[in-house]
């Protein structure tokens, strides 16, 4: 009769010749497979921990599931409220430096109210909060854009209030009314002190159409080379018709001299900022949250890269070629250089960027020269009216490759609606 091994489920192990290395034969299997295990428990704590650092990516930059909103969806027997949380739905895939998102809502019945997030600021590279406001003003135009188009009117009051984060209130209506698509927008603006230097700013109507709805969900920023290609006058028109603002103006730059210039302001302030560690760390964290829509392993790899490596030569370079390159070069420009004014700006350029999105042209906005507050004085005086401020400047052209215009990550509406 054969003897039992308890390790073995119960089979025999047989006594004739190679009954010995049959039995080594089972124990090296049963090795084998422990460390399989044990290598397969390994594989599911790392997978754990790597789930959970995605969870925290997806908190802070999100996914590419809001960017697939569709306008079919939209609660038009629904309550003012009810439509007023799905325009932020459209609010969401605006674009921001960084793709920080800044932005918080509120929503109280037909009352849209937008909040900056100061977690999310850029406090080495955006000290002023520039971008910060710019990219509040462009999440505010989209939601205006989406009104309009659900046939909502509006009424926009910015900076209500003593809240320095509070940055606009859009009070939503039934119908069209004269703030809207139909005639003129009008708008409650108040100082950073609260005074009212203006009770409307009146803009043309019919600005804001379905073409630049439709373009929300397909606006990209174009971040690589742009082909030897002339812009149509006629939409080169077309987008200094749509900077509709009277306390923002357009500049449009193609002369190769001046971007020369502007090519090496841009370089200068590309080492100087890379130049500083505290500007580096900012940046590689939001590198390293996958803000750019890097895959995971990769964000993590650029985060080390930009944080303990000296980039700004390379930045310098590649950023001065893209601008000597560009067919254009568009900026912003203000009357004032208070959060209102950015906020003004921000929507004129998402505005700008819509359309430019519906004609086929890409857009690229570049910071690093406005962040360097000497090197944005010398570029407002070289393009003249030293009185104006620069408050944003993009690229345009149409791009060598569609894969240079990446789907960047976004939070969901439900993320930023603040109860």
């Amino acid at each position: 009769m054969g003897e039992r091994n308890p390790g073995d489920g119960g089979s025999e192990r047989t006594r004739d010749g190679d009954g010995s290395e049959r039995g080594e034969r089972g124990a090296v299997g049963r090795t084998r497979a422990h460390e399989r295990t044990s290598a397969l428990s390994r594989v599911g704590e790392a997978v754990g921990e790597t789930l959970g650092r995605v969870s925290l990516r997806r908190r802070w930059v999100g996914g590419n599931r809001p960017w697939r909103v569709s306008a079919s969806a939209f609660p038009s027997a629904g309550t003012l409220e009810e439509r007023a949380r799905f325009l932020i739905r459209f609010a969401v895939l605006a674009p921001s430096s960084h793709n920080t998102q800044p932005w918080l809502f509120t929503v109280d019945e037909g009352e849209v109210r937008l909040f900056a997030d100061l977690d999310r600021w850029l406090s080495v590279a955006d000290h002023d909060k520039r971008e910060l406001y710019l990219s509040l003003g462009a999440a505010l135009e989209n939601l205006l854009v989406a009104a309009e188009h659900f046939g909502l009117g509006h009424e926009v009051t910015y900076l209500p209030g003593s809240d320095g984060t509070h940055a606009a209130t859009v009070r939503l209506s039934e119908s069209p009314s004269a703030d809207s698509d139909s005639g003129k927008q009008s708008a409650e603006v108040r100082s950073e002190h609260g005074e009212v230097p203006n009770e409307h700013d009146e803009v043309p109507s019919g600005y804001r159409g379905s073409r630049l709805f439709t373009a929300i969900p397909h606006r990209r920023t174009s971040r690589g080379r742009f082909r030897d290609k002339s812009i149509p006058t006629a939409d080169l028109r077309a987008l200094e018709r749509h900077c509709v603002e009277d306390d923002v103006s357009l500049q449009l730059v193609a002369d190769p001299e001046t971007l020369e210039s502007i090519a090496d302001l841009t370089a200068r302030a590309n080492r100087r900022l890379y130049a500083d560690y505290a500007y580096r760390r900012e940046l590689g964290r939001w590198v390293g949250r996958g803000a750019f829509g890097d895959l995971w392993p990769v964000a993590k790899v650029g985060k080390v890269a930009v944080t303990y490596l000296n980039l700004g030569r390379q930045r310098a370079r590649k950023d001065g070629r893209a601008i000597r390159e560009a067919p254009v070069v568009a900026f912003l420009r203000t009357d004032g250089d208070d959060r209102r004014s950015r906020i003004r700006a921000g929507q004129a350029y998402e505005r700008l960027s819509l359309l430019a999105t519906a004609l086929g042209v890409g857009n690229h906005p570049v910071s690093a020269l406005l962040e360097v507050e000497n090197l944005r004085r010398e570029l407002t005086d070289l393009l003249g009216r030293s009185d104006r401020p620069v408050q944003h400047f993009f690229r345009l052209g149409y791009p060598e490759r569609a894969g240079d215009s990446r789907l960047s990550p976004r939070r969901p509406a439900e993320a930023v609606v603040v109860d």
